[in-house]
Order: C-alpha cells, then structure tokens, then sequence
C-alpha cells in the first residue's frame, strides 16, 4: 500500500510508505487530507524528490480504466463507473415541469426557446457531456495526488456500418437498402407497402407514421426497429388497448457512436497527451504483461511502454459517478407514497456506513429504519439491517464513490 502525498501548496509529491506517513503524522508534520485513497498534506516545505510518472487511460462509454506507473512499478490503478441515467433523469425532469404547469400552482414559462446553450453551435446532449466530463474529472484527481509527467490515453475508431452488417465490402457502403429514399421513414413506409401492420387498414385511417418497435431510449432508428402504423393504432398502443407482437432491435452501435465522439471531444478540451489504440494494448497486455482483459489492465498496459511492470494489487480503487441528490419526492400510480430526498435518522443515500453487518453505501433506505446497503461491486450486498442500532456514518454522500478494490 502507498500513501499519497501533498507539499503545503497542495502540490503532489512522491507517494511514501505507510510506516514514513505514520511518523509524520505522529511528529506533527502532516495531516490527513483524504482516507479513500489515503492521503497525507505536509504542514511544511515545498520541495520534494520526483521522479519521471506516466499515466494511461482506457477511455469507454461505460467504463474508464486509469493506470500510473513510474520506474517500473504501478502506483495507482482505478476503474471508474460513468453515469448512463442523464437522458432517463432529463426526460422525468421535462415530464415534472410539464406536470406542474397544469395544477393549481405558480404559473411557470416554458423558456426553453431563451436557453442560449440550444443555439449554440457545436452543443452536446447532457448525456454525452456527461461522460466527457467523467474522463477529465479522473484527470484531475491523477494530477492532483501524483506528480504525472505525461498521458497516454488509448482512442478507438469503429465501423459503425460494419457493426450492424458483418458481410458489407465495396459499393454496399454506398448502395445499401435506403438507396433511392429521402429518408428512413420513406423507406419503412414503402418496404411496409403503405400499410398499417396492425390493422392491415381495417381501421379505415389511413394517416400512416412510423413506430419505433422497442424504444428510441435503449433502441436504434434503423428500419429493423421501425414498424409502420395507422394514427388509430398508433393512439391505442400507447395508451395500452393493444398489442404488437413484433420484437425489436436493441442499439448495437450506441456505445461505439460515444466513444467517437468522447476521443473527438478530448482532443480539443485535452492537450498535450500521446494518442495510443486498442492494437497496440492488446498486444502489450498479452505478450508482455499477460494479464486477462479489464480495464485497469488495459490501462496498465497504454502506460507499461513495453517493458515489464511490478503489479501492486493494493492500490486499485474502484469508483461510482452519481447524481448530486435524489430529488423524487413521492411513488405509485397516484403519487401516494411519500419518498425522503432529505436525511433519514441522520443518513443519506449513498452515504458510506458501518455496520453489525459489515460497511457499505446506502442503497435504499426504509422509515422503519432498515436500510439496504451494498458495495460499488456489490460483493456484499446487505438487503436489510437496522440503521438505528451500532450505526457510524464513516464518509458522507459525494458525486463520486471511492473504495478499494
């Protein structure tokens, strides 16, 4: 285990020996800034030994891997879980507000036409934003703790094309089956021979639109989830009177279109770090490293440089990025059950605890008292114990979740 260190201007210095932090601490000359990783800030001096720190990044959608090596030993290695809820909490976001102006309450403007961030050219989606951010916050909490001399960060390309159709070579780029259409819709319409799929135009409506079969959500725009109906069968379906017995597609190609998006968007908001690809990785953990495949190892190996590395299992952190706050304040079909967004007996969820039981986040809380806790790799995953006996609240609730791996 290394302890991470800081000079009195909150610059990072080497990291040191538990035994060296322990004899600071004890003489005075330190304290603790951080426990989760362990982190000590020297109340004197500002100089320090460095030596040369090389970090890597496997960048993801879903996941990001982040490694850091100097003179052949890894001094830090983390996994960090990105948040995929933005767009569902945009939507119940749009849905509250549009729920408000209709009650008997203050009368609040639809401003969203005055938001200078829609006019904006080269505006991201809140989702996406999101996970550019989760990359640059892990970039900045490296620097803050380690002394990094240089990045290497691992950006991938895809055929996006070749995700959906194996078999594609040659012209079938350019003449696929919407050849000749405007757009989509077109095609789906005329594949579907201008009829409703449902009704075969029983109903005797014949506006006709296009139906996304399993939802824009977790689905594709691409014609095999596309389906077209009448407005009559469309009204019904939404409203639950009948039923398509037609299944979807889910998006094979959403993960890729981010990450592409990501490397772009990195390349412009982060300067100066040495590009790397999944080729080369891949070659590095198998043949020099031989590691199995993960993230943390993929990162170990974007920064290994070809030569071989002393793995240290004690340094690995995993980590969580979540909402600010849980703002939901009732559940049920008529809102009947009251939800607490506040504290309850002095907790908050995701608050880190200890208990008869063992110490975990707060997952789901209860006003009886028993709460449901869980780790980050929900190897301990406690559905009840009581938070009003032999309770400590040991970190409170933060939009990153750290533990040790």
């Amino acid at each position: 285990m290394l302890v991470y260190v800081k000079n009195c201007k909150d610059e990072p210095l080497m990291p040191c020996s538990p035994c060296v932090a322990r004899r600071l601490l004890k003489n005075g000359e330190a304290k603790v800034v951080s426990r989760t990783p362990f982190t000590i800030k020297l109340l004197h001096g500002i100089r320090g030994y460095k030596q040369e720190v090389v970090a890597g990044m496997d960048t993801g959608s879903k996941f990001i891997g982040c490694a850091v090596k100097s003179n052949g030993k890894v001094l830090y290695q983390s996994e960090v879980q990105i948040r995929q809820d933005v767009s569902k909490k945009m939507k119940q976001r749009k849905m509250y507000r549009k729920s408000r102006r209709g009650r008997k309450l203050r009368y609040r403007k639809m401003r969203w036409q005055n938001r200078a961030s829609m006019r904006k050219t080269g505006r991201l989606a809140p989702s996406i934003r999101s996970k550019i951010d989760s990359h640059l916050r892990e970039k900045k909490f490296v620097e803050s703790v380690l002394p990094i001399t240089r990045w290497i960060v691992e950006t991938a390309k895809f055929d996006i094309h070749k995700i959906t159709n194996t078999d594609v070579k040659g012209t079938d780029y350019q003449e696929g089956d919407q050849k000749g259409f405007y757009n989509v819709k077109a095609y789906v319409i005329d594949r579907d021979s201008y009829t409703c799929q449902h009704c075969k135009g029983k109903s005797g409506d014949k506006k006709l639109v296009v139906h996304h079969i399993t939802s824009r959500l977790i689905g594709t725009n691409s014609p095999d989830n596309l389906l077209t109906l009448c407005v009559t069968c469309h009204k019904k379906f939404h409203k639950g009177e009948i039923e398509l017995n037609i299944k979807g597609k889910r998006s094979k190609t959403k993960h890729a279109t981010e990450i592409g998006i990501v490397k772009s968007q990195l390349k412009k908001k982060w300067l100066g770090f040495e590009e790397t690809f999944g080729y080369e990785t891949k070659y590095k953990r198998e043949n020099i490293l031989n590691l199995p495949k993960s993230h943390i190892n993929d990162a170990i190996a974007i920064c290994c440089e070809n030569n071989k590395i002393e793995l240290n299992n004690d340094n690995i952190y995993l980590k969580k990025h979540v909402a600010s706050g849980d703002y939901q304040q009732t559940k049920g079909k008529r809102s009947e059950k009251k939800i607490p967004t506040g504290k309850l007996f002095g907790l908050r969820k995701f608050d880190l605890v200890e208990t008869v039981k063992g110490i975990g986040f707060i997952k789901g809380k209860r006003s009886s008292g028993f709460f449901a806790i869980s780790n980050l790799d929900n190897s301990i995953n406690i559905s009840s114990v009581n938070v009003k006996k032999e309770c400590k609240r040991i970190l409170a609730r933060k939009t990153v979740l750290t533990e040790r791996g």
